[in-house]
């Protein structure tokens, strides 16, 4: 009876183990495949908790009376149609700072290159769309993207930052990049009819204290992280 007992407890130590060792391969061979399938999916989160949002009312309570203090100090206003002018124009070696006039640009398409350039654009009203386009740095705050067909700015390469504006009611998405580092902070994103900002798979963002609300599709997206936020 022993010896039985004992053959018994043997087999069922040996089917433990064998199944153990199963187990273990099984995990072994599907862990990666299902790791990288993690890693690959879209990942959704809260736009409020998750990217330090701030209310449209702080963002207005920052904007407010700054652009009658930059536009008193600048020595010469711009209208959005003298920009690109202004820019390709400057020999690159020293920062240009452009201010708006208190006037709205006409509909249509503003492009501009940086290609080795350092601006800075404040305080302008844009009615079109505008593109940022080159290896260059570019700053614009408190400035006014409103009711422009299609994406209402679109960052195509370079670096900067955008800051302290107001992107409403474009038929697209608000601020569209697909390429360059940009550091976005101070911003009203608000109704317009896709993204409020999307995000490229070679687009380096840094989105912080922004009021990015009520747009119709997705509040952000941004491909390279693989992340949503709704």
């Amino acid at each position: 009876m022993k010896n039985v007992f004992k053959n018994k407890k043997r087999k069922v130590i040996i089917s433990g183990i064998f199944f153990a060792f199963l187990i273990l391969g099984v995990s072994f061979y599907y862990f990666p495949k299902w790791l990288k399938s993690y890693r690959m999916r879209t990942h959704f989160y809260n736009a409020d908790k998750k990217l330090d949002s701030i209310t449209e009312e702080k963002v207005i309570e920052n904007i407010k009376g700054q652009c009658d203090k930059i536009r008193k100090s600048a020595g010469k206003l711009y209208s959005p149609r003298e920009i690109e002018t202004a820019i390709k124009n400057s020999d690159g070696k020293n920062k240009i700072r452009l201010v708006g006039r208190e006037e709205a640009s006409k509909k249509g398409y503003l492009a501009l290159n940086i290609e080795g350039k350092d601006v800075e654009l404040f305080c302008f009203d844009f009615g079109e769309r505008v593109v940022i386009e080159g290896r260059g740095k570019i700053e614009i705050g408190f400035a006014d993207f409103h009711d422009i067909d299609g994406n209402a700015l679109s960052l195509t390469g370079g670096e900067g930052k955008i800051h302290h504006s107001k992107f409403t009611n474009s038929s697209k998405a608000g601020i569209f990049s697909d390429q360059g580092k940009w550091e976005i902070y101070g911003n009203i994103i608000k109704n317009n009819h896709s993204y409020g900002i999307y995000g490229g798979y070679e687009a380096d963002l840094d989105l912080y204290e922004n009021a990015i609300i009520d747009n119709s599709g997705y509040e952000v997206r941004m491909l390279g992280e693989k992340e949503v936020y709704n």
